[in-house]
């Protein structure tokens, strides 16, 4: 018997291996760069998960849309990397950054207060 799993969307049931519910298209889980197939960023081998096809085209298609792209496909490259994390669980590179920037107005004139065990 297959192993099965809720979806989050429409609570239909649904095998745990799936990426997306068949019945509403649901994500089962978020959109990342972990992936086997990695070879630089992880670009490629996520875009290549989820349509479902070999990593290499993707990196061919890639090659030869830059060609005739004008350069601007290296931009929207960067975009993805950018825009999706490296796991299910972590954050995108620009979350990140955008995290550290947004700490560094706050002042720290704030006492601490240590705690002792």
């Amino acid at each position: 018997m297959d192993a099965m799993k809720r979806c989050s969307g429409c609570a239909e049931e649904m095998r745990a291996e799936a990426a997306k519910c068949p019945r509403c298209g649901t994500r089962a889980e978020r959109l990342h760069r972990g992936v086997e197939g990695r070879a630089l960023t992880g670009v490629c081998a996520m875009l290549a998960r989820e349509l479902g096809i070999d990593v290499a085209w993707i990196r061919v298609a890639l090659v030869v849309a830059t060609l005739f792209s004008g350069g601007t496909l290296p931009l929207v490259y960067l975009l993805l990397w950018g825009f999706t994390p490296s796991s299910p669980v972590g954050r995108a590179p620009l979350q990140r950054s955008m995290e550290w920037l947004s700490g560094l107005g706050q002042s720290s004139d704030a006492p601490r207060m240590e705690r002792r065990v």
